[in-house]
């Protein structure tokens, strides 16, 4: 085993979406420096911008310190358009979940990463064997499923998935750094959805279908899954955090492939991101949120028939003549 891949020291995190951003603030946080890329100036600004307010938070629940946030900070160069990626020893795809964007963005790293560069894809839904045939055929042992579970920097986890031509190499460097972050590895198989985004898109959807068919309040959705499940967050929140858009994109992959009808978003999930309700992200989801991110505490809790009225969508999915 190469020296270099003891202690991998540089990478790249290609998308600063919420996950990239988790992505590249963990891997500064252990000591590795971060090329944090994005396609224009203005969304890689908004990203940086967003990464230091959501360390903010944590610093104000005492997850975080100063000084801690400062450092890993200091670790990150954004860098917007295509990255000069010499000395780039791993690469993290974390761009939008789409098949036809994943190919073309990985087919132009290929061309620009160093020969040994391993690259690693926070993919949830597709295929890795069919994303590595957009690279070369000498990279193709060098590339590795490796998905990151929302949020990053707060779940032990990650799932790892090899594709048809994966190699051992990408797998040990994979598994080193997960165990510098302190998660856990769990192997899946290469299926659409794999493990935890097949039982949590399925959670989301049918949450969403509960508040549009008038079953209960979004809070009290939230409310009762938080408790079941002795977690942070509700179904409906954490979609909000992840971003309805993205949320509604993965179901729709894993609609397209598995033909499950747990999967098919839900008409109200549908009507909220062509709205433009995005979650967090956007300002208004299923809650609001402040610029920063931050959820308004004054927040109306948007029971079903006020929904369908903003929305335009009766409790059958029907869009409706909205007042």
């Amino acid at each position: 085993m190469a020296e270099r891949d003891r202690d991998t020291q540089r990478v790249a995190v290609v998308g600063a979406g919420t996950s990239g951003r988790g992505v590249a603030r963990v891997m500064a946080s252990i000591g590795i420096e971060v090329l944090l890329v994005e396609r224009t100036p203005e969304t890689l600004a908004r990203a940086l911008q967003g990464l230091r307010e959501a360390m903010d938070r944590d610093i104000g629940r005492w997850a975080l310190t100063e000084a801690e946030r400062d450092a890993a900070l200091a670790r990150i160069e954004g860098v917007a358009g295509s990255p000069d990626l010499d000395g780039v020893q791993v690469v993290f795809e974390c761009i939008t979940e789409d098949m036809k964007e994943k190919r073309a963005v990985l087919q132009e790293l290929d061309q620009r990463a160093p020969a040994d560069c391993v690259f690693l894809l926070n993919t949830s839904t597709l295929s890795v064997t069919s994303l590595a045939e957009s690279v070369s055929a000498s990279r193709r042992p060098l590339l590795l499923g490796l998905h990151f579970l929302h949020p990053v920097a707060r779940i032990g986890l990650v799932e790892l998935v090899r594709g048809r031509e994966s190699g051992e190499r990408a797998e040990a460097v994979a598994r080193r750094l997960a165990r510098r972050l302190g998660k856990e590895v769990m192997e899946v198989a290469e299926y659409p959805g794999y493990v935890t985004s097949r039982l949590t898109l399925a959670l989301i959807n049918e949450a969403v279908h509960l508040v549009m068919e008038g079953v209960a309040t979004r809070d009290a959705v939230d409310r009762a899954m938080k408790l079941r499940l002795d977690s942070t967050h509700g179904p409906l929140a954490l979609a909000d955090e992840i971003g309805l858009d993205s949320v509604h994109r993965a179901l729709e992959s894993l609609w397209g492939e598995l033909g499950l009808p747990q999967f098919r978003p839900a008409p109200l999930l549908r009507r909220m991101v062509s709205e433009g309700w995005l979650g967090e992200k956007a300002g208004r989801g299923f809650y609001r949120y402040s610029e920063s991110g931050r959820r308004l505490p004054e927040d109306e809790d948007l029971t079903e028939p006020r929904l369908h009225r903003l929305l335009g969508v009766g409790s059958d999915g029907e869009e409706v003549d909205a007042p």
